[in-house]
């Protein structure tokens, strides 16, 4: 490894938590990533959750690209043996001004495809987010800890647990479902004799 890629994995590894200062804004602004049906809707909510993380951790926003496409993979034998489920870019600056990219574009760059590689299904709402936050991890890497290399080192993936454990609802609370209370049942004759021999 070159002494570059060293000391950032080194500091990659030292580096264990990604706190941010008001959280529930953080985790209100997750629920609507969730609850996106279409590629345009997970963009659209998933910059404006992006925009907050950044703002909470006091760096520039990276630009977030939703494919209405398959996520890339290879096949073997008939099979998928790799998917990229999102991946995380960093542009050139521009001569002119250092903090942005050519044409004034954010250095970052994330892109998460909205489809499943075979079928082409839509992504689970949980695995987009998943990814989502996954990626912004990778920018965060190199814009607050000044990491030219993101590297998936211990580190990386306790800061992601703790971004993931302030950003996302417990399980069962997302989706659709999180929405729909759940409906009142009627009791059945089994029910009803039960509570009739509790009394």
């Amino acid at each position: 490894m070159a002494r570059t890629a060293k000391a950032d994995y080194q500091r990659s590894l030292r580096v264990t938590t990604l706190g941010l200062p008001d959280a529930p804004a953080a985790a209100r602004a997750a629920l609507p990533v969730l609850e996106a049906q279409d590629a345009a809707g997970r963009l659209a909510t998933g910059q404006r959750l992006l925009d907050l993380l950044s703002a909470q951790t006091s760096i520039a926003t990276p630009e977030l690209v939703v494919p209405d496409s398959n996520q890339p993979h290879r096949r073997s034998g008939g099979r998928i043996v790799y998917s990229l489920q999102g991946d995380y870019r960093r542009r050139r600056p521009s001569p002119r001004d250092e903090s942005v990219a050519r044409g004034g574009r954010p250095l970052g760059r994330i892109r998460v495809p909205h489809r499943t590689p075979a079928r082409g299904d839509t992504v689970r709402a949980s695995a987009f987010l998943h990814t989502l936050l996954h990626e912004f991890c990778h920018h965060h890497d190199a814009e607050a800890l000044g990491l030219l290399r993101s590297f998936h080192t211990a580190g990386f993936y306790s800061r992601l647990r703790h971004l993931r454990a302030q950003v996302e609802p417990p399980p069962g609370l997302t989706g659709r479902k999180r929405l729909r209370p759940k409906p009142l049942e009627q009791p059945g004759l089994f029910s009803q004799l039960l509570s009739f021999f509790k009394r």
